[in-house]
């Protein structure tokens, strides 16, 4: 009888140890989100002032680059450091990483097309860039029901449309706007909500 009604109070810590890590695991994912937004923001901010202002300055040697490079190493030793502290990374948490890997090898993709190679206009990239992140978001929220990360995708599919329209080099400056309003911004919001509700949590 004591074995019978143990069982139930350890399967209902193991859940709630696996809902807490699971938390854990969302609110490490916003943070390299937000830290990855600022990134993308600054460089595209910096690449539309050197086009305007017609800097010698090469963007993509001496901002993207070096960004991108600091930007991975950072999130290796973040991820590898999230990896111990959680022991296992959860499934979602594994197929969301997928996605977003996905979506960065496609931009790099296009990158290269319309830088290296010229097949088409650089200018475009931004449009294809939001269009990117539309699809990243939509399929996370598909994996994890949250109402902003669907709001993310729409906003992020309706911003596209703007900078289809507007392929020039302010498109850089709209990209940075756009990266502010529908990334950081709201996943800054979001990941102090759940940091709050994880310190609740944990009182109790």
């Amino acid at each position: 009888m004591v074995a019978i009604a143990r069982r139930p109070t350890a399967e209902k810590a193991e859940m709630e140890i696996a809902l807490e890590r699971t938390s854990q695991v969302a609110v490490s994912r916003m943070l390299l989100l937000v830290f990855w937004g600022l990134i993308l923001a600054k460089c595209s901010l910096l690449q539309w002032a050197i086009l305007n202002y017609d800097v010698p300055v090469d963007g993509g040697l001496f901002i993207w680059l070096p960004s991108f490079l600091f930007g991975a190493v950072c999130s290796f030793v973040y991820g590898k450091v999230t990896l111990e502290e959680f022991h296992r990374t959860p499934l979602t948490s594994r197929l969301v990483r997928g996605i977003w890997a996905a979506c960065i090898a496609a931009m790099a993709l296009f990158g290269v097309v319309a830088v290296g190679l010229g097949g088409m206009s650089p200018f475009l990239l931004p449009a294809i860039f939001a269009v990117l992140m539309g699809v990243g978001f939509f399929i996370q929220a598909m994996i994890d029901p949250r109402p902003y990360l669907r709001a993310a995708a729409v906003g992020w599919w309706l911003g596209s449309i703007w900078l289809f329209y507007e392929a020039s080099i302010s498109a850089l400056l709209s990209l940075s706007i756009l990266i502010i309003t529908m990334q950081v911004i709201p996943t800054t919001l979001l990941f102090w909500q759940e940091k709050q509700a994880l310190k609740r949590s944990n009182r109790n």
